[in-house]
């Protein structure tokens, strides 16, 4: 494989990689586009199922008619051969005849209308099946994915608060280290201060002046 393909390769790679990276991120939102649309789906099947029923009905209202109609007219040419009047009784029959044909093709739509609703029926009720058994796993995946990601903040938290809690614990021992620097800075400075000034010569001068104004042991004997 020349470096190229090689190249090509790896890109299509990467870039089939960051597709499914989306969908991962986006699979709750899939989920609930494709619950959307199954139902959508549905409800149109539905819609078609009822124009189905409403023709099957127009159908067999119109074989009801017809059939009404030819037992009228079987009727009439019965009445008319009892009159002698066998033309007329010929004529009636053969409307008779043209009817039933009109009536058995009614018929054989409306059952064919039928025939459809009732597959439309059990393809409805197979996936209205499915479709409330995916939705109560959508769900329970919905509950699993909101304990997840709980656990995982709280986990996260518990990390991010022992890692403050060393931060602080670090940030006060600074603190602490540069205050007693700088305390041992400004005792220092006191002395100097005193050194230059003479007030520590004073002090001793009047520690040799007054050797018993700090003496423990002469205060106790005072007593």
């Amino acid at each position: 494989m020349s470096i190229w393909k090689k190249l090509v390769t790896a890109v299509k790679g990467g870039a089939n990689e960051a597709a499914e990276a989306v969908v991962d991120a986006n699979l709750m939102r899939i989920l609930d586009q494709e619950m959307r649309e199954a139902k959508d789906a549905i409800s149109k099947a539905r819609d078609e199922k009822s124009r189905m029923v409403a023709n099957r009905m127009t159908k067999e209202k119109s074989v009801s008619e017809l059939m009404a109609e030819i037992e009228r007219r079987t009727n009439a040419a019965r009445t008319a051969k009892q009159q002698g009047d066998e033309p007329l009784a010929v004529e009636i029959i053969e409307s008779v005849l043209k009817l039933r044909d009109k009536a058995e093709t009614e018929q054989g739509l409306a059952d064919q209308y039928r025939q459809t609703e009732d597959g439309m029926d059990a393809a409805l009720k197979q996936s209205q099946s499915r479709i409330e058994t995916l939705q109560r796993k959508i769900e329970a995946a919905k509950a699993n994915e909101a304990l997840i990601a709980a656990q995982k903040a709280a986990a996260v938290g518990t990390s991010a608060s022992s890692d403050r809690m060393s931060n602080a614990m670090a940030s006060l021992e600074r603190l602490e280290e540069r205050q007693a620097h700088q305390q041992a800075m400004l005792a220092a400075a006191d002395e100097e201060v005193k050194l230059v000034s003479g007030e520590a010569l004073e002090d001793k001068i009047k520690a040799l002046e007054n050797p018993a104004r700090n003496d423990v042991q002469a205060l106790l004997a005072k007593l």
